[in-house]
């Protein structure tokens, strides 16, 4: 039986050999001290571009809106320099 949950944290400390401090981007039910994890070596990326106007996302990107999927294949990391602003 597969017991994995999908929990998004942010490292924002390395305390030593293995072992992280971290900023959870969702509810931590379930997680507890030691537990493995998996390092995906990559940013949090959100969806851009026209498809999300008018959409409602969470802090790792997924639609709270209750729309639907957001269909796009462009994603940036939430940590970058601001876009301009264009009137």
């Amino acid at each position: 039986m597969d017991h994995s949950i999908r929990l998004v944290l942010e490292v924002a400390q390395h305390l030593g050999e293995n072992m992280v401090r971290t900023i959870a981007m969702d509810g931590t039910e379930g997680l507890v001290r030691s537990q493995r994890v998996l390092n995906t070596g990559s940013p949090i990326t959100v969806p851009v571009g026209r498809a999300t106007l008018g959409r409602i996302l969470n802090v790792i990107g997924e639609p709270i809106d209750e729309k639907g999927d957001i269909k796009t294949g462009r994603f940036l990391p939430i940590h970058r320099e601001a876009p301009a602003f264009v009137e």
